[in-house]
C-alpha cells in the first residue's frame, strides 16, 4: 500500500511539474522581453546622444589647438623681447634707431613662420588683421621724497609706440596709467626703469573648420588673441642710455 501511494505521489509530482513549464517559461520570457527593451531603448538614447558628444569633443579639439597657437605666439613675443633687451636701440648720436623696432618686430615674425625652416609650423600674420606694437619707454623717479614718486614715463618711438602694420590699429594695454600701476604693483615702491614691451595681436580661424565651430573660429569670423610681454632694458632706463 505504501508504494502504491509513493507510485502516486510521483505520478502527481510529475504532472504538477509539466503543467508548470508552460507557466516558468513565460515568466522568465517576461525578463528576455525587458532585457530587449531596455537595449533598444540604451541604442535610442545613445542616437540620440552622439552628435551631441561629438559636437563637445570637437569643440574641446578646437580649444585644444587654439590654446597651443596662444602659448607659440606668447614663446615667439618672449623670444623677441629677450632677445632685443639687450640690444641698444640708440645711435651713436642717442637718437633712436627705426631699425631697432622694425628688427624685432620681423623677428616676432620670423619666430611664428621660420622662413629657414617652411616644414615647421608656419603661424602667419596677416596685415589687414594682425599686428605686433613694441614700446620703449623709460621711467624715472624722484629718490628724494618719501615714498619715491613718479616723475617721468619716456616713449622712445614716433607715437606712443611702434606698429608692425599699419591697416589696422589695435590700442596698447600699456597707457602711462597703466605703466605706472605696473611698476608700483602689490605696493612697491617704483624705482628708474627701462621697459621692452612687445604686444601681439593674431586672429585665430580655427582648424577643425565643423559647422558648429565656424561662428567661433572661421576666417571671416576669428577670435583675437592678445599677448603682451614686458621686460627690463638698461638701454632705456634714465640716465643710463646708450
Amino acid at each position: 500500500m505504501r508504494q502504491v501511494l509513493i507510485v502516486f505521489a510521483d505520478f502527481e509530482i510529475e504532472i504538477f511539474c509539466e503543467q508548470m513549464k508552460p507557466l516558468i517559461k513565460k515568466f522568465f520570457s517576461l525578463f528576455n522581453k525587458n532585457k530587449n527593451q531596455r537595449r533598444a531603448q540604451s541604442l535610442v538614447e545613445f542616437a540620440i546622444s552622439l552628435p551631441v558628444l561629438i559636437m563637445l569633443f570637437t569643440g574641446m579639439v578646437e580649444y585644444g589647438f587654439m590654446l597651443n597657437t596662444y602659448l607659440s605666439l606668447q614663446d615667439a613675443a618672449r623670444t623677441a623681447a629677450r632677445r632685443y633687451s639687450t640690444v641698444n636701440p640708440f645711435n651713436a648720436d642717442n637718437t633712436i634707431n627705426p631699425a631697432f623696432f622694425q628688427d624685432a618686430a620681423a623677428y616676432v615674425i620670423d619666430q611664428l613662420a621660420p622662413s629657414d625652416d617652411p616644414e615647421s609650423r608656419q603661424i602667419i600674420l596677416l596685415p589687414d588683421r594682425d599686428n605686433i606694437l613694441i614700446s620703449l619707454i623709460g621711467v624715472e623717479v624722484d629718490e628724494s621724497t618719501d615714498p619715491d614718486t613718479i616723475v617721468g614715463i619716456q616713449r622712445f618711438s614716433d607715437g606712443l609706440y611702434y606698429k608692425e602694420f599699419g591697416a589696422t590699429d589695435p590700442p596698447s594695454n600699456f597707457s602711462d596709467e597703466n605703466i605706472e600701476a605696473f611698476v608700483t604693483a602689490n605696493g612697491q615702491e617704483p624705482a628708474d626703469a627701462g621697459l621692452l614691451i612687445i604686444e601681439l595681436y593674431y586672429g585665430y580661424e580655427g582648424t577643425l573648420h565643423m559647422p558648429w565651430t565656424e561662428p567661433f573660429f572661421s576666417p571671416g569670423n576669428p577670435t583675437m588673441l592678445y599677448i603682451s610681454v614686458v621686460m627690463p632694458t638698461i638701454y632705456a632706463k634714465p640716465f643710463d642710455q646708450g
